[in-house]
């Protein structure tokens, strides 16, 4: 069972409101009419949907599975920040709202933009209703 007030006093959570306004800061981004930054958008929910189709199975793997997918979970992972950071960075060279990145945090607390790659796709899912 999963109980979400008890996941919000880990350290580096995230929660759904402060999900919602990231994710709304960077949809606002998206009028600008840059195709090269709708891409690297495309390939932000690109490798979240990758990242996290590894992450939901992890809960199913079993410890041997999970020793033989944590190298290629945390490339996943890898790859979400890096197109997220190199969103970020044209956004700056394009001077757009950033904000978000700081509400985010520095990607060093992994756990928590792992956390906002699930939102992302939740409200990208929703959205498409």
């Amino acid at each position: 069972m999963f109980d979400y007030n008890n996941y919000l006093q880990n350290n580096g959570s995230i929660s759904l409101k402060k999900s919602l306004e990231i994710y709304n800061s960077i949809f606002k981004m998206l009028e600008c009419q840059d195709d090269y930054l709708h891409e690297l958008w495309n390939e932000i929910i690109n490798s979240a949907l990758t990242y996290f189709n590894m992450r939901i199975n992890w809960n199913y793997f079993s410890l041997e599975e999970k020793q033989e997918n944590d190298k290629l979970r945390t490339s996943y992972h890898n790859t979400f920040i890096i197109n997220s950071n190199a969103f970020h960075k044209l956004a700056k060279q394009l001077e757009l709202d950033t904000s978000w990145r700081e509400k985010l945090g520095v990607s060093k607390n992994r756990k928590r933009w792992g956390d906002f790659s699930g939102y992302i796709l939740c409200f990208e899912n929703i959205k498409a209703r």
